[in-house]
């Protein structure tokens, strides 16, 4: 948490990358108030663009400490069984960052990835991390998002990856 105890604002808890179209991205709410989510949008930037390739402005309101959960329309049933709602905008490959960005600000409240880097198939890290057929939870220690877009390049660029996600099959 931070010097509050609570988030900083929303950000990105979980990564979803799996087969197909088994794709999803979680968006937690620990700021210790409601939020509402019609000052958010998700953007894709596919395949290292600087511009997204879709986005989705949000909408509703977010409890302190839920989560809203976006999957691919086409997902498996235990995934569309814990969605908020169904877009394409989670149509990533693993190489794809991800923003979500506070509208009113233009501000970047979080990103997965590194905008403008195409890493090839996967982002990677050390001990066997990837972005690819991956679920990746953000460890409970992290009370914001990555704020700055990375400014490396190349497969090992997505330097928060492994000091702020938890790898699982």
């Amino acid at each position: 948490t931070g010097a509050t105890g609570y988030a900083v604002d929303l950000f990105f808890s979980e990564y979803i990358e799996g087969s197909s179209s088994n794709k999803s991205i979680e968006i937690f709410n620990g700021t210790g108030s409601s939020v509402n989510l019609s000052d958010y949008k998700v953007a894709l930037y596919s395949n290292g663009s600087t511009t997204p390739s879709s986005s989705l402005i949000l909408s509703g309101t977010l409890e302190n400490d839920d989560v809203y959960v976006i999957s691919h329309p086409s997902a498996n049933t235990n995934i569309l069984a814990v969605t908020d709602l169904t877009n394409t905008v989670v149509n990533f490959n693993g190489n794809d960052a991800l923003a979500l960005i506070k509208i009113s600000t233009g501000a970047y409240v979080d990103i997965f990835g590194v905008i403008g880097n195409d890493p090839g198939t996967a982002w990677l890290g050390e001990n066997n991390y990837t972005t690819i057929n991956s679920t990746l939870v953000r460890k409970s220690s992290v009370a914001q998002g990555v704020t700055q877009n990375p400014t490396g390049t190349g497969a090992y660029a997505f330097t928060t990856l492994v000091t702020e996600w938890d790898l699982y099959p």
